[in-house]
């Protein structure tokens, strides 16, 4: 089954940039190139079956490009007939979390999610995130758990290019 793209853009950019959901301001991290490795459980598909999943994945980091996810992540750029709405935020200098939810306005399905993040130290963070969908064809709920570390390799980012801004939706739901 093929998720809507209201959930399957943030869903995606949820398992591979966690870490990028760490502040509006970049935290106290160095900027460049960062490698996460990311274990991914997915339980109540619509098939029935569950799955764990483990990958790495290379991120360019850069002032602007924590801005960019930061507002993805919490929801803050229209997506076509999606409306989200962030809560529960807590920030420090060493620490984030926050909780988002969504809903389609044509298709029926809703999401939540919950992100924690550990600054550990300027070249390195951790943390974990919870997904769960339902909607038409899912009646149980799906359910996405993924735990991430990350560390920092290089103020060079080479060919890995930043998080850009997503092209504006000319017919989405704003934000509420």
């Amino acid at each position: 089954m093929k998720l809507p793209t209201a959930f399957s853009a943030p869903l995606s950019l949820l398992i591979a940039l966690t870490a990028v959901a760490a502040a509006q301001t970049p935290p106290p991290l160095k900027m460049g190139l960062w490698e996460h490795q990311i274990s991914v459980q997915m339980s109540g598909m619509p098939s029935g079956s569950a799955s764990t999943h483990n990958l790495t994945h290379q991120s360019c980091f850069t002032s602007d490009s924590w801005k960019n996810a930061m507002q993805e992540m919490q929801g803050q750029r229209a997506m076509q007939h999606t409306t989200c709405s962030t809560t529960n935020m807590e920030q420090d200098s060493r620490h984030i979390s926050f909780d988002v939810q969504c809903s389609t306005t044509n298709q029926g399905y809703l999401s939540s999610m919950h992100i924690d993040m550990h600054f550990d130290s300027p070249e390195a963070m951790h943390g974990s995130n919870t997904v769960k969908i339902s909607g038409p064809g899912m009646p149980q709920g799906m359910t996405v758990v993924s735990t991430v570390k990350s560390r920092w390799v290089s103020s060079d980012c080479g060919d890995v290019k930043p998080i850009a801004p997503p092209p504006a939706s000319t017919s989405g739901t704003p934000p509420s």
